[in-house]
């Protein structure tokens, strides 16, 4: 009976001497760090023009259709002799809706609207002004959504010049961190890089577009410069 009464008590004592080493684990702080975020910010040319134009048709019956659709075909052959491409067009969105009037609570089918959106990426910047002037000049009824912007493969070009710009940056908030606490930077914990792209759209409308052309002139567009971010999230030892 007596001993195994001593090998219970040697057995709760284990237990607890344990218990006591997960204690002191658990108490231990986590690695003091600076947390900070730079950003690498690279201003340059852009490479890429888009613009969406429509084409719109009403009439009474559903031939507007079909006409709709000659329409359509016109402004997207004047832009193919202008030197685009026919992967640098797509279709965004084909509608077709009757029209109704409302009299005393009364519904009273009028006609109907087909319209035909078109869009336009390129990078024949050169040509913005001869672009939207065509597709006016060739019956299309709005140019909108015209903005510049920097491809894929341009933004990978300036890839590595913005992150090093976004690391300095971390670094020096860090620096600035660590001098006014009296403490000392000692080497980097961890470090995350987000990319992103600040587009700058400019919008025309069809009104602008007739001016222009009433005056024989190629509408001047001049593309805003293209602004590449990269920002970095990074977490410096310190003692």
């Amino acid at each position: 009976m007596m001993k195994r009464y001593l090998i219970i008590t040697m057995l709760m004592i284990s237990l607890l001497i344990v218990g006591a080493g997960c204690g002191v684990q658990s108490a231990v702080q986590e690695e003091p760090v600076i947390n900070t975020t730079g950003v690498g910010k690279i201003t340059t040319e852009p490479d890429t023009l888009e613009l969406t134009f429509s084409v719109v048709t009403e009439g009474k019956d559903k031939n507007i259709q079909d006409t709709n659709a000659q329409k359509t075909q016109k402004v997207i052959d004047a832009l193919l002799a202008l030197g685009l491409d026919k992967e640098e067009l797509e279709t965004q969105n084909v509608r077709f809706n009757p029209k109704y009037n409302y009299n005393n609570g009364k519904q009273q089918l009028v006609g109907y609207r087909a319209e035909n959106m078109i869009k336009i990426t390129t990078k024949k910047l050169d040509k913005a002004g001869k672009i939207t002037d065509t597709a006016v000049n060739n019956d299309a009824e709005s140019v909108s959504n015209l903005k510049f912007s920097l491809s894929d493969e341009g933004k990978e070009q300036l890839l590595d010049k913005a992150i090093e710009k976004a690391v300095v940056d971390a670094r020096i908030q860090a620096d600035a961190a660590a001098k006014a606490a009296g403490i000392e930077i000692i080497g980097v914990k961890q470090l995350s890089v987000q990319k992103e792209m600040d587009r700058g759209p400019i919008y025309f409308d069809y009104q602008m577009m007739k001016t222009a052309n009433k005056e024989k002139a190629e509408t001047p567009i001049l593309p805003k410069d293209a602004e590449y971010f990269v920002t970095v999230q990074v977490a410096y030892k310190i003692k």
